[in-house]
């Protein structure tokens, strides 16, 4: 068995099920579909794999003398990190492969997110600290083949698209690039360092989507209709979503961003959705609605 994949079930189920003893855990793990083999987990077992949580999760397992069970001691750490909450879908996922190609006629799913094939040299490249050479081909410019070396700073999956976010050479501009674009890359000889602000956190501060731009982050107030409004509830648009009003069908919520190209694009996939503030943005969602509109008449139905 998978060491990797028996430190996720195992931070799975006591981040599921709560406090266990190695008994309770062992209960389950027998009758787990990824435990091919049935068997139980030592104790001698368990205290490496407690170690390896910690050092790879940075999640901790101690022991409870007085209800005599382990529990994970900041579970709170898995309920605001996205990266576990993907780790652990695939991780479920993942397992039901044998008995998903059983019923593949009763399965469905979308395409594998594009560039997933050039993940593994990113990620080395980021892990060792060595530049990226690539050549890029833009859907802005398809005529025009560019060749980067850059620096990875992290990578970002958004849309069904894997992206890095990376700096050139001598640290003066970032880029977004995404991989299904690369052609012929590999990783380089030299080593840097990006710029310490280059991390997820710092750079999409008060952002929405893969596109960071200049603009100031904004009070913005949407309204939202009908029972989409409980969809963005269950599902906020941003993590600054706060609802500040509600009433006979709809609900009015408050975010704080960057109104970016991915933003508006948002907004516009939601016909439940109004923009209420800021003025301007409300003026060109209304702007845009009316091209989109404008496609529609009469004199533009030429197939």
């Amino acid at each position: 068995m998978n060491k990797y994949a028996r430190c996720l079930w195992i931070v799975n189920a006591l981040n599921d099920y709560g406090k266990a003893s190695l008994k309770e855990l062992n209960d389950r793990w027998v009758n787990s579909s990824i435990n091919d083999e049935g068997e139980e987990i030592l104790p001698r077992t368990f205290a490496r794999d407690k170690e390896f949580i910690a050092d790879t999760f940075q999640l901790d397992i101690e022991y409870d003398g007085k209800s005599r069970k382990y529990e994970l001691v900041n579970a709170d750490e898995i309920k605001g990190a996205p990266l576990f909450k993907y780790l652990l879908a695939n991780f479920h996922v993942s397992h039901l492969s044998a008995v998903t190609l059983r019923l593949k006629d009763k399965v469905m799913v979308e395409e594998a997110n594009t560039g997933v094939e050039r993940l593994s040299v990113v990620m080395d490249a980021i892990e060792r600290g060595c530049t990226l050479h690539f050549r890029y081909t833009s859907y802005y410019k398809k005529d025009r083949e560019a060749e980067y070396e850059v620096i990875p700073c992290f990578i970002r999956l958004f849309e069904h698209r894997w992206y890095v976010v990376c700096e050139y050479l001598d640290h003066s501009q970032s880029r977004v690039l995404a991989l299904e674009r690369m052609h012929g890359l590999t990783t380089g000889v030299r080593k840097l360092s990006p710029s310490p602000w280059m991390n997820p956190k710092e750079f999409y501060r008060d952002c929405f989507g893969i596109i960071r731009d200049d603009q100031s982050p904004t009070d913005i107030r949407i309204k939202v209709y009908g029972p989409q409004a409980d969809y963005v509830r269950s599902l906020p648009i941003h993590s600054s979503q706060q609802e500040i009003a509600s009433g006979n069908g709809y609900a009015v919520f408050r975010l704080y961003l960057r109104p970016s190209f991915d933003f508006i694009q948002h907004l516009l996939w939601h016909k439940k959705i109004e923009v209420l503030s800021p003025a301007w943005l409300r003026k060109q969602m209304k702007e845009e609605l009316e091209e989109m509109l404008g496609r529609y008449t009469e004199e533009n139905n030429n197939l």
